[in-house]
């Protein structure tokens, strides 16, 4: 895998910054009952901080380092560029296995029509893509496009995309890239490993900020749709201690090293 997310980082190093810093405020809502939260969010020069429901991910560009909160349990853990280096060459290692090489002689020697069927069930499952569909509207001051992403039959996000928010371009894109490394890498390790490539030039279509979003995920007949929408957005200073671990919460070790070792 290509973990191009780094050579955005240094560019982000590299590169002065093209407005002020911002701070979003959004709306979020899940339809399980819960009430409706609000979440902040800011992207500075060279810091990224973006609260999702129960989690905060932090992007340190002077470190390449990335810090996912669990706001529940109040844990935290670290995703470097050696862990993304690391993660890659286990994946590809895995993807180049006898199993799954013997997996795909298998595929190959099943009866021509009986291949056809099962390459057309597994593309429909996890077949990926971002489609523009050529409406817009104004959020929070501001119009954007809005897009959709499906991933196969069990997700799909609807993203209302501005161009127009004037904020520190790189660190939004340092952080973007980052996010879609690790939907492709989520992705290489089940049936969607083939559209790799794909999954990241897809993406690269997106370019802008989100100011909506709406993904519904739909796993075995459980359907759970959440949805997140700037209300405001300042430009301006913002404190250091928003790039902080907050006190009490303890590190674990990152869950992917971990679920690849188990894999062995």
């Amino acid at each position: 895998m290509r973990t191009t997310c780094f050579s955005f980082i240094v560019l982000l190093v590299c590169a002065s910054a093209a407005a002020q810093s911002v701070t979003i405020v959004s709306r979020v809502t899940h339809d399980d009952g819960s009430p409706a939260a609000t979440r902040t969010s800011y992207i500075s020069e060279d810091h990224a901080r973006w609260a999702a429901g129960d989690s905060d991910v932090i992007i340190d560009a002077k470190t390449g380092s990335m810090i996912t909160l669990d706001n529940k349990k109040k844990t935290y853990y670290v995703t470097t560029r050696k862990d993304m280096d690391e993660l890659a060459a286990k994946m590809k290692e895995r993807m180049n296995s006898p199993e799954m090489k013997k997996a795909q002689e298998q595929m190959k020697n099943l009866p021509p029509e009986q291949r056809k069927q099962m390459e057309a069930a597994m593309g429909s499952m996890f077949a990926f893509d971002v489609q523009k569909t050529g409406t817009s509207r104004k959020i929070a001051g501001y119009n954007c496009d809005d897009w959709i992403v499906t991933m196969g039959r069990m997700t799909r996000t609807e993203e209302c995309i501005t161009n127009e928010v004037k904020f520190p371009v790189q660190a939004w894109d340092m952080y973007r890239n980052f996010a879609d490394s690790m939907k492709t890498m989520m992705g290489a390790m089940g049936p969607m490993a083939a559209s790799m490539d794909k999954m990241q030039e897809q993406f690269k279509k997106m370019k802008g900020f989100p100011l909506a979003t709406k993904t519904t995920v739909d796993v075995m007949g459980r359907k759970s749709v959440t949805s997140s929408e700037v209300t405001e957005i300042k430009h301006g200073s913002i404190p250091a201690s928003a790039w902080d671990v907050p006190a009490g919460y303890a590190k674990i070790d990152n869950p992917m090293t971990k679920a690849f070792e188990r894999g062995r």
